[in-house]
Order: C-alpha cells, then sequence, then structure tokens
C-alpha cells in the first residue's frame, strides 16, 4: 500500500469520526419543546408567527413582542385559540429599556428564559444614492443591535439555570450582499459576526448560539418593506423574486429547518430550498458570485422616482405587483399577518 493510499485512508478514518462525534454530540443536545419558555422578538407577523405556530403546536410556552400592538393583539388571539401560552407585548428592539423591561416580565411570568429567537428586523430597497446614514443607522439599530439588546437582557436567566438556546436569524443576505439592499445587507453581516463569536464564548456555558441563514422565502414581507427611488419597480422585482417556486422556500419549511437547528445546537446554518442553487455558487465560486451580482445591479432600476423618500411595500403597487407573479408571496402575506 502506497504512502498517498495510507493518508488517503487516514483522512478518510479521521473526517468519518469527526463526523459521528458531531452526530452524537448533535443528539446529546437535543431537547423537547414541550413547556420550554421561548421568547420571539418580531412575533407577531411573518417569519417570527410562522415560527411561534410551529412552537405553540409542540407546546411551548410563548412570549412574543412587536411595534404594533394590533398586530401582536391578533397573533396572540390566534396562538392562544391554538391552545398555547402567550405573553404578548409592544417593544421596540432599537430601545434598550424597553427591552429590558419586556424580558424582566417575561421571566417574572414563566420563571425564567429557556430559548430567545430573534427574528424582529427591518428591510429597506433601493440603489445606494436612494440610501441616507439613517437608513443604515436605523438597519443596524434593527437588525443587529436590537438582537443585541434581547440577548444582554436574556443571558443573566440562562446563566442562572446553566442552560440556553439562542437563535439569531441573519439572513443569506449576510454572507453576500444583494445590490439595493445595502443597509439590510450591512446590519445583517455585523448580526452574522456577533452571532458567530457569542457562540465561541457561550458554548461553554451550556448556552448554544444558531445562527441562522435564509435565504429566500415566502412570508408576506414585501408588503411591509421600505422602498426608495423608483420605488415601484423595486417593489416589482422584490416581490416577484420572493415568489419564485424553485428559489424561494415556504416561511413553513424555512422554521421548521430553523427549529431543527436550534434543537440540534448547530451553529451557523443556512436555511434555503433545496432547489436554490445559490448558495452552492457563493461557496464554490465567490467571486464568479460577485460578478453575476454586479451584473445583477447593472440592470435594476436607476436612482429617480421618490428619490430619498421612502413607502412601503403596499403603498408601491403596480401592473406587476401585484400579479399572477407574486400569487404565492400575496397568499403568505394574508396567512402571516401581514396585511
Amino acid at each position: 500500500m502506497s504512502k498517498l493510499t495510507k493518508l488517503a485512508i487516514t483522512a478518510a478514518a479521521a473526517y468519518g469520526g469527526l463526523h459521528l462525534a458531531r452526530t452524537i454530540a448533535r443528539h446529546n443536545r437535543e431537547f423537547s419543546w414541550q413547556d420550554k419558555r421561548v421568547v420571539i422578538s418580531g412575533g407577531s407577523r411573518g417569519l417570527g408567527l410562522v415560527l411561534a405556530r410551529q412552537l405553540a403546536d409542540q407546546g411551548a410556552r410563548l412570549a412574543i413582542c412587536a411595534r404594533t400592538e394590533e398586530d401582536l393583539n391578533v397573533a396572540c388571539n390566534e396562538l392562544r385559540q391554538r391552545g398555547a401560552e402567550v405573553l404578548a407585548k409592544p417593544c421596540d428592539v432599537r430601545d434598550k429599556s424597553q427591552v429590558a423591561a419586556f424580558i424582566d416580565e417575561v421571566a417574572q411570568q414563566y420563571g425564567g428564559i429557556d430559548v430567545l429567537i430573534n427574528v424582529a428586523g427591518i428591510i429597506t430597497v433601493g440603489p445606494l444614492d436612494s440610501m441616507t446614514m439613517d437608513d443604515f443607522e436605523n438597519a443596524m439599530r434593527t437588525n443587529c443591535w436590537g438582537a443585541l439588546h434581547t440577548i444582554l437582557e436574556t443571558l443573566p436567566h440562562m446563566r442562572n439555570q446553566r442552560w440556553g438556546r439562542i437563535v439569531n436569524v441573519a439572513s443569506l443576505g449576510g454572507k453576500r450582499a444583494v445590490p439595493h439592499m445595502l443597509p439590510y445587507a450591512a446590519s445583517k453581516f455585523a448580526l452574522v459576526g456577533l452571532s458567530n463569536g457569542l457562540r465561541a464564548e457561550l458554548k461553554q456555558e451550556n448556552i448554544f448560539v444558531t445562527t441562522a441563514c435564509p435565504a429566500l422565502m415566502r412570508t408576506g414581507s414585501p408588503r411591509n418593506a421600505i422602498f426608495k427611488g423608483q420605488h415601484r419597480r423595486e417593489y416589482a422585482w422584490f416581490s416577484i423574486g420572493d415568489s419564485i417556486p424553485p428559489m424561494a422556500m415556504s416561511a413553513e419549511t424555512a422554521a421548521k429547518q430553523i427549529l431543527t437547528a436550534c434543537q440540534h445546537g448547530r451553529g451557523e446554518v443556512f436555511i434555503r430550498n433545496p432547489l436554490n442553487f445559490t448558495i452552492a455558487l457563493q461557496q464554490m465560486f465567490p467571486e464568479l458570485t460577485n460578478e453575476i451580482l454586479a451584473i445583477a445591479a447593472s440592470v435594476l432600476p436607476e436612482m429617480g422616482g421618490i428619490g430619498r423618500r421612502a413607502a412601503k411595500g403596499h403603498q408601491s403597487e403596480s401592473s406587476w405587483s401585484p400579479s399572477v407573479l407574486t400569487t404565492l408571496t400575496q397568499q403568505a402575506a394574508v396567512q402571516n399577518n401581514e396585511v
């Protein structure tokens, strides 16, 4: 047997042993959602609500927050009809004092917190010239600092019980920046770094941090995203892309993958439709992916329209959206409290 063959066999055995060890470790980390005390930021609509539904069906005790009380009431009533115990409170995750008050009330009512899932976030769409410093700062305050606020307030409770799980819902856009979404991409890149760093520091305390990076999902969120520049054209491409079945996955499938990753105590995970090849493309050919994105940017709408002013998605409709091309996204919006 040649030295090269022996080396290959040794490497294969080492890889197999590592894979087996990781499988056993994940099995040992698994837990049941029954009676787990779970906090979900941004739990009143979209992906946050879908996650709450699945957790309600598995017996978790829920605490959800969002900025809009009306949305919270709708979500809370639905979850209670499913038989869940729910605490729902208005809370702007950008405000540290509001977060502290919310987490304190959850801990007092439930006697502690087992799992924190950070979903709350905003998306602003438009060319760079339409963006202001406020757009970047608001994205950071919501998508990154908001998660940090909830984590820092929740950690003492998890440390006290020597057990906890934290899920930060980042994005594929936090691994590869998509044109016309720069504030979102910058804040999600920051969240990915924060989340992965937290995992390294907290794992030794039996607190596992999962960084979930979803690709396109049909949550219905385009209706409440923010659009600038030629906002009707921006909304059209964004909502149509959100509806394409081979690329975009259902929110229910995404939520199931996220909850499974949390139960296994996994680190950074890509949440995607198996038919979505873009993740494999960017991992294998990062420079080529950048070139493709540059080409995509060249055909996206130019600056114009409402300029630096902002409009919500439902204020940016046109003959292209809603249309037959956005049917699935429209259905998701109705189903997930985005209307």
